[in-house]
């Protein structure tokens, strides 16, 4: 069955028009007037292999209305190149659970299998996009959407929209924020507001440099969605940007993450948060690294702000419950 229904894909592919040709076809106007007016994007599709996901007129107008400028050039590309997936062509058929799919704008799009089809998740806060019908090119598939894919935006904003404040307050007291804001190519593991909550009883035991230390550990160079935790089951040996390991595990039902400190393992509330080019997993506790091998300057300066305060504080407290 498999084999006979990727013969009949290719024979599609091999019989099937010009992607422009089928646009025409499809009745997609704004699209194709929209990707005309940045000569890049025009260029790149006329000789494009792969997928493009297409949104109806409706949904580019409703775009357009939300507040967008099509007459922004850059930010167009941006968004034109956002629905564009080069390389291996993913028709949808048969297809199960879910897939990121990395596109021209370099940011992944992810597909998920849902009862009524196939669903298009962008930035975070967007509503996902419903496939409502799929045609083939002569170099791929184009699949027709209802929404627009809105291409992820910075760590910052989607930590800010995602309410994880104190996670933006302790990188920010630590002097941290802007070289988060400026990564690209990692995994955000987030500790939820509550999570920082949880370890409010202080001492304020700790150094700037062990803070930093604690909020390194929650970064992961590279990208990991939870779909390849799931698939590989466990990750015994993750390195961080702090140099400490954390150890992943999916147990049948949760993704598990281990750090050194810890007693019990954090639970991943919310994965697959994609901001841009980093993704992020919201979790239910934060992670302490081994402390005790963290290099100390013989005279360690205290944290002295009131924001960095109330982060040793809030840290403090779980380390002192761990290590004392």
């Amino acid at each position: 069955m498999k084999v006979t229904i990727a013969i009949t894909a290719l024979l599609q592919l091999v019989t099937a028009d010009t992607l422009v040709n089928v646009l025409t076809g499809a009745n997609e106007t704004t699209l194709l007037s929209l990707v005309t007016s940045v000569p890049t994007v025009l260029t790149a599709l006329q000789t494009f292999n792969g997928t493009l996901f297409a949104p109806t007129n409706d949904a580019l107008a409703a775009t357009v209305n939300a507040g967008f400028n099509a007459s922004d050039l850059t930010a167009l590309a941006n968004v034109l190149e956002y629905h564009a997936v080069p390389g291996t062509p993913f028709s949808g058929a048969n297809f199960t659970g879910s897939a990121f799919l990395t596109t021209l704008q370099k940011n992944p799009v992810e597909a998920v299998a849902v009862s009524s089809g196939i669903q298009i998740h962008s930035a975070f806060g967007t509503p996902a996009a419903n496939v409502v019908k799929s045609l083939p090119y002569d170099g791929g598939y184009i699949h027709i959407i209802d929404q627009t894919l809105i291409p992820p935006a910075n760590i910052v904003d989607v930590a800010t929209a995602a309410n994880l404040t104190a996670l933006l307050t302790a990188l920010t007291s630590a002097g941290l924020a802007t070289t988060v804001a400026g990564l690209s190519n990692v995994t955000i593991l987030a500790p939820t507001n509550a999570a920082f909550e949880a370890i409010a009883s202080v001492a304020e035991n700790l150094t700037t440099d062990q803070i930093k230390t604690i909020l390194l550990t929650h970064i992961v160079p590279g990208i990991v969605y939870s779909t390849d935790i799931i698939t590989a089951k466990s990750l015994p040996k993750v390195n961080t940007l702090s140099n400490q390991t954390l150890s992943i595990q999916f147990n049948g039902t949760n993704v598990l993450i281990s750090g050194a400190g810890n007693k019990s393992p954090a639970t991943v509330l919310v994965a697959d948060v994609l901001a841009d080019k980093i993704v992020v997993h919201v979790i239910d506790t934060v992670l302490l690294p081994n402390l005790t091998a963290t290099a100390v300057s013989p005279t360690p300066t205290k944290a002295t702000s009131s924001a960095v305060g109330i982060t040793v504080g809030l840290v403090a407290a779980v380390v002192a419950s761990y290590f004392l």
